[in-house]
């Protein structure tokens, strides 16, 4: 070769050289600059032992199992908090419930002084895309706090629940990430996936109903990892994979009968607290470790922004896992978890739980407190507090010093600024939410340890889901049998007034009505079907304040608007009558065409009377109190079959109508009528 080829063949050398340099460089510093994705997906109502990946052999879970293989599996991570909306804001502002305020689902918003992981990411330089599958977590909420984009489309409720419940499947989820991904997937982008599907009722489509017949909560997570393994093929194809950090945790488990609990939210048990916890990072060193690290939820905004090299903020209450993900540090059996729950005290009157687990031990600071050797009784079916007094002094020490130290003013936030739609504030509580203040005696509470009253959980789920469904008098067996045994339980006394309401036992129905006011505090629905009662008894003086203060409380309630300018009308009071409904869009509601209607039929000019009637039904063809109104008019008239139809129609729409004795006779009288032919 002659010199100056040699020469030629150096300096190409180098120049590959350089390249190749520059390229493993450039492999580092895409971590050292935040520069991969982040998909992070959350899988609601998920137990971690339902996993293959955890060792569950009788369901198939080839997506997670996936990321257990190539990417790292913690075995013992837990939830500071078993609820939907208070652990998702958890995970996304590594902080506790205590912290954030967020102690339920519904009646509480996301502080925006709170700051999340999608915020910190747009400020780094990440297009943000939400897609969630539960209303619970809906931007009412204020947990879309950062997102660019946002989705929460599609949401339907199951058959079975009320439309709080709506949820949308994972294959619908799955559509929504890759709709929008197809447009994005070029950019640097963060993109928050969460899976509704294993929350109850448990009724995954075919074929996995089918082939998990004897298990649908299994059935529901496999579908889901079905979606979730969709997802990840599409990734694969445009080699996206290795360019995203991908995290997949639970926010809570499901308890599945274990302790008394048929779902979740009362206790801070292993079923329902420890969740899956699945990382898979480009570059990951010796991939399929599973780690024995006790971590929180709380760690994953901290991990993500290590990963990223972007700075963790002071706000954050977790730790970053990075290091030891990356295997930098060895693993070891050590960690302390927090964990709270304040539902038994916000629906039943029932203690708050808190809780601490540790590599060997989980305590849970309750009236009798309870005690656990997790690595002996991983079931948890033995209390072994009495036998340890001095390790429940050292385990409550602990908990009050996480009391100390994680509780703010910023909790009060939490509760203020809820502009919850009246049909959402219904539906709350038709589930035994009690939205608002309630006058809940702490101290009383805390005498009243909830697994002394499990037994009552099935009575008080099984209210929840007859409410809707018009079934009146078990209800109030059900509510009677809660009280009998725990005479303060919230639920059952919000129950009762609902069973009594829904049965026409009106005289009865006020008397507890206004008993609930007294312990339940000021409650616009509460109110409004106080007005309904006294209605119903023909004591329209006694309504009519009732409806007044129903709309104090919640100018929306349009029910209580149309009652009280029907009152209005009656007693000649026009003008307040039309004033009423010149609120928002009301005079183009269903119900602003019935308070037309009874004005124009006080007016006497029944043609337009009847005009607004037919609008109202137009509008709304499901709404019973339309047609019942209707039909009164038309049995007026002489129209007894039309009449008589629109009883019947009303009925099926609304089952409390079978026990109003007005509607009964007048229903009565048009079917003699009918069949009289007249």
């Amino acid at each position: 070769m002659s010199k100056s080829g040699k020469k030629f063949g150096f300096w190409v050398g180098i120049f590959w050289g350089i390249i190749f340099i520059g390229f493993l460089v450039a492999q580092h510093s895409c971590f050292e600059r935040g520069g991969y994705n982040v998909l992070l997906i959350t899988l609601d109502t998920t137990r971690a032992d339902y996993l293959r990946c955890y060792g569950y052999w009788n369901v198939e879970t080839p997506a997670l199992n996936r990321l257990a293989r190539e990417g790292v599996l913690f075995e013992r991570a837990y939830t500071p908090v078993p609820l939907t909306l208070p652990a998702h804001t958890s995970i996304l502002s590594s902080t506790f419930p205590i912290y954030h305020g967020i102690a339920d689902n519904g009646a509480y918003r996301v502080p925006d002084e709170l700051l999340l992981l999608s915020e910190l990411l747009q400020e780094n330089g990440y297009t943000t895309a939400g897609f969630i599958s539960a209303a619970v977590l809906k931007s009412v909420f204020n947990i879309n706090q950062g997102f660019d984009y946002w989705d929460e489309e599609g949401l339907t409720a199951q058959e079975e629940l009320t439309p709080l419940m709506a949820e949308r499947k994972a294959n619908q989820v799955t559509d929504a990430v890759l709709g929008w991904l197809g447009k994005n997937y070029k950019k640097r982008w963060f993109i928050w996936a969460h899976y509704y599907d294993p929350h109850k009722e448990y009724a995954p489509p075919d074929p996995y109903r089918q082939l998990y017949y004897h298990d649908p909560y299994a059935g529901e997570i496999a579908f889901m990892d079905s979606e979730i393994k969709r997802l990840f093929e599409w990734m694969d194809k445009r080699k996206l994979f290795a360019k995203t950090i991908i995290i997949a945790v639970g926010d809570h488990g499901e308890s599945l009968d274990e302790h008394n609990e048929s779902t979740h939210g009362v206790f801070i048990y292993e079923a329902t607290q420890r969740a899956p916890f699945l990382v898979w990072a480009p570059g990951i060193k010796n991939p399929g470790r599973k780690l024995s690290r006790v971590v929180s939820l709380v760690d994953v905004m901290p991990t993500i922004l290590d990963l990223l090299s972007i700075p963790i903020p002071k706000q954050a209450q977790g730790q970053s896992l990075a290091k030891l993900i990356l295997d930098k540090e060895p693993d070891q059996a050590t960690g302390e978890v927090f964990m709270e729950s304040h539902f038994g005290f916000l629906h039943y009157a029932w203690s708050p739980l808190f809780g601490l687990v540790n590599s060997q031990y989980k305590f849970i600071q309750a009236p009798k407190p309870e005690i656990y050797d997790l690595s002996q009784d991983p079931k948890e079916l033995e209390n072994i507090a009495e036998q340890f007094p001095k390790l429940v002094k050292q385990f409550n020490y602990q908990v009050e010093e996480y009391k100390n130290k994680y509780i703010s003013e910023l909790a009060q936030k939490a509760t203020q600024g809820v502009e919850l739609e009246p049909q959402v504030k219904k539906q709350l509580m038709a589930l035994g939410y009690i939205p608002g203040k309630t006058r809940i005696d702490a101290e009383k509470a805390k005498q009243k340890d909830p697994k002394d009253y499990a037994d009552l959980l099935p009575l008080l789920n099984q209210m929840a889901l007859d409410r809707p469904k018009g079934r009146y008098e078990e209800m109030l067996e059900y509510a009677e049998l809660v009280l009998a045994r725990d005479p303060e339980n919230l639920a059952g006394i919000k129950f009762k007034g609902d069973a009594l309401f829904g049965m026409g036992k009106n005289q009865e129905a006020i008397k507890w009505l206004q008993y609930s006011l007294k312990v339940l505090g000021d409650n616009e629905e509460i109110y409004s079907r106080l007005g309904i009662s006294y209605l119903r008894l023909e004591q329209l003086n006694e309504a009519k304040p009732a409806f007044e203060k129903a709309i104090e409380l919640e100018p929306q309630d349009l029910l209580s608007r149309y009652y009280l300018a029907r009152i209005y009308l009656q007693q000649g009071d026009e003008e307040n009558a039309l004033k009423l409904i010149e609120y928002g869009e009301m005079r183009e509601n269903v119900l602003g065409h019935l308070v037309m209607a009874s004005y124009y039929l006080v007016k006497d000019r029944p043609g337009r009377a009847e005009a607004e009637f037919e609008l109202g039904i137009e509008k709304a063809p499901k709404f019973a109190l339309a047609k019942v109104e209707y039909a009164q008019y038309l049995l007026r008239t002489g129209r007894a079959r039309k009449a008589l139809e629109l009883f019947e129609e009303a009925e099926v729409l609304d089952f409390s109508l079978k026990a109003d004795a007005k509607v009964q006779a007048l229903k009565k009288l048009a079917k003699e009528m009918a069949e009289k032919g007249t």
